[in-house]
C-alpha cells in the first residue's frame, strides 16, 4: 500500500510506467502526426493557389471594381465557375443593353409625338405659306397696276377718271355678331384698292384665292359687307409646291396667260366703268337741266 502510494508520488523506478498509462491522451507523443503537416499544408496552399489563378476567381475580383458588385465576402471559394460568369455577365451587359433600350423607347416616343402633332403643325405650316404667298402674288398684282396709275394719270390728272392706290395689308373686320352686339365671327384678308373718283377695284385675298371686285366709291369702306352684294369680277386660285407657286383663273375668266394681261384688264374694267358712270352722270345731269325748260 505504501509503494503503491509512493508511486503515485513520483518516485524514480516508477515514472516509466506512469507515462506509458498516460499516452493515449498525452499530445507530445505525435511524432507520426508532424511528419504529416507538411503534406496538409503544402494540400491547403495548392488549393488555395488554385483558387487564386482559377477563371471563376479572376471573374470575382473584377466584379469588385465595378458598381454595384457583390461582396467578397459573398463570392466564397465554393461558387463555382458558372456563377461566377453569370455574376460578370450580370455586372457589365445590362448597362449597355439598358442604354440601347431607352433610346429606342425615347426615338419610338419622339415619333410618337411628332405624329400626334403633326396634324396641326402641318396645317399651321400650310397656312403660313399660303398666307406669304396670297401676299406676295397683291403686293405684285398692285405694283403692275400702279405702273399703269403713273402712265394712265399723265392725260387723266383732275378728272374723274383719275387713279390713285392704296395697299391696306391684312384687315380684320367683324362679320356677325349676337345680340348684344358682341363680335361672333371675323375674318382677316390682305386687302389693296386702286380708284377712281367713282369707283373702285377691290383686291382682297386669303387662303388659296385672290378676289377681285369693282364697287362704287361710297361702298368701299363697308367691306365685305358691301362686296357680298356684287359678284366677284374675278377670282384667281393659288396653288403652292415645292416647284413655286401656280395660279389660274378661275373659270377661265379672264382668258388670260400672264400677270400683265391680268392687270392690263382689271385697269381697263375699273376705267370702262368709270367712263360708262361718267357719261350717265352727265346724261342725268343734262335731262335733269332740260326739265325745267320743257315744263316752261
Amino acid at each position: 500500500m505504501i509503494q503503491n502510494g509512493g508511486g503515485s508520488n513520483g518516485a524514480s523506478g516508477n515514472s516509466p510506467k506512469r507515462n506509458s498509462r498516460y499516452a493515449g491522451i498525452n499530445p507530445s507523443p505525435a511524432p507520426k502526426d508532424a511528419a504529416r503537416r507538411p503534406d496538409r499544408n503544402e494540400a491547403e496552399e495548392k488549393a488555395k493557389k488554385y483558387l487564386q489563378t482559377h477563371p471563376s476567381s479572376i471573374a470575382q475580383n473584377a466584379a469588385k471594381t465595378k458598381p454595384g458588385a457583390l461582396d467578397p465576402g459573398i463570392a466564397a471559394v465554393g461558387v463555382s465557375a458558372l456563377a461566377q460568369q453569370i455574376l460578370v455577365y450580370h455586372e457589365s451587359e445590362p448597362a449597355q443593353a439598358g442604354n440601347d433600350w431607352m433610346y429606342k423607347l425615347k426615338e419610338e416616343s419622339m415619333q410618337f409625338l411628332a405624329d400626334q402633332k403633326g396634324v396641326e403643325l402641318q396645317k399651321g405650316q400650310r397656312e403660313q405659306i399660303y398666307k406669304k404667298g396670297i401676299e406676295t402674288l397683291i403686293d405684285k398684282i398692285f405694283g403692275l397696276l400702279q405702273r399703269f396709275t403713273f402712265e394712265f394719270n399723265q392725260i387723266a390728272a383732275g378728272t374723274d377718271l383719275h387713279v390713285s392706290g392704296t395697299i391696306s395689308g391684312d384687315v380684320t373686320e367683324v362679320t356677325q355678331y349676337n345680340k348684344l352686339r358682341e363680335a361672333v365671327q371675323s375674318e382677316t384678308y390682305f386687302r389693296a384698292r386702286v380708284s377712281t373718283r367713282l369707283f373702285s377695284l377691290v383686291l382682297r385675298g386669303r387662303h388659296e384665292s385672290v378676289e377681285f371686285y369693282l364697287l362704287p366709291v361710297n361702298k368701299v369702306m363697308a367691306l365685305s359687307k358691301s362686296e357680298k352684294q356684287y359678284r366677284a369680277l374675278a377670282r384667281i386660285q393659288v396653288r403652292i409646291t415645292e416647284e413655286g407657286m401656280m395660279w389660274r383663273m378661275e373659270d377661265g375668266v379672264p382668258a388670260v396667260d400672264s400677270m400683265d394681261e391680268l392687270c392690263m384688264w382689271l385697269f381697263s374694267n375699273l376705267i370702262n366703268e368709270t367712263k360708262h358712270a361718267t357719261a350717265a352722270a352727265e346724261a342725268a345731269a343734262a335731262l335733269a337741266a332740260s326739265q325745267p325748260e320743257q315744263a316752261q
